[in-house]
């Protein structure tokens, strides 16, 4: 046999058997995207019913938001982790999947009036009021339940697909509110601020369930 066709044959023999031995691999990663942003993860197979599974996230959006009299510009920040184990009972590409979330997840607010805005129910002018900014901070984690669809280990083929449903169930976001005009120290002020807050807090709480609904490819290594 002539030497380039020795080393074709040797090159595509060490090709084939990576291939399959990557087929029957347990370790795998992916690339997904939803209503958590943008992602990527990997995966281990322990056995065919549990899977360990982490996922890295980013998400940046940015939009009006109403609350009482002001309208704020808003923009949402979210870089999460997401440690969990996906359970495949069937032992099939279905599975159910509970973890927990940790990483940034950060609702940041500001507004600035050019007319006579309410501020908790008191009429303040724009000089008065100044620059109003505001936070809703998720909390440090919280947990995540769910349920999909992921052949990454039940097919044949190192490559695979994935769908995930769920949600992230957190607390109640902590709101804080600021203001930079002419009266931010006055005590009646002040006391109006603080039902803005309120206000504000009470129109964002809905967000302490974070929906997620990701789709996504997966290769096997």
């Amino acid at each position: 046999m002539r030497l380039p066709t020795l080393l074709a044959a040797v090159a595509l023999g060490a090709l084939t058997a990576t291939a399959a031995s990557a087929q029957n691999s347990p370790l795998a990663v992916d690339v997904h995207g939803g209503t958590t942003g943008v992602g990527i993860g990997a995966r281990y197979k322990l056995n065919d019913t549990f899977v360990l599974r982490a996922d890295y996230d980013s998400l940046k959006h940015s939009d009006d938001f109403n609350s009482d009299d002001v309208q704020y510009n808003g923009e949402l920040d979210f870089k999460p982790f997401t440690f969990a184990v996906d359970v495949h009972p069937f032992r099939n590409s279905f599975f159910v999947s509970g973890g927990y979330v940790t990483g940034d997840r950060n609702v940041s607010l500001d507004a600035r009036p050019t007319d006579t805005t309410n501020i908790g129910g008191v009429p303040f002018t724009p000089t008065q009021i100044g620059t109003l900014r505001a936070n809703a901070d998720m909390g440090d984690g919280a947990p995540f339940l769910g349920l999909g669809f992921d052949n990454t280990f039940t097919r044949d083929g190192r490559f695979g697909f994935r769908v995930l449903a769920g949600a992230v169930l957190g607390d109640d976001p902590s709101v804080t509110l600021t203001s930079d005009g002419t009266l931010a120290s006055d005590p009646t002020y002040k006391v109006a601020l603080e039902k803005e807050r309120q206000e504000l807090q009470n129109d964002v709480k809905d967000a302490k369930t974070w929906p997620v609904l990701q789709v996504g490819l997966t290769v096997k290594f």
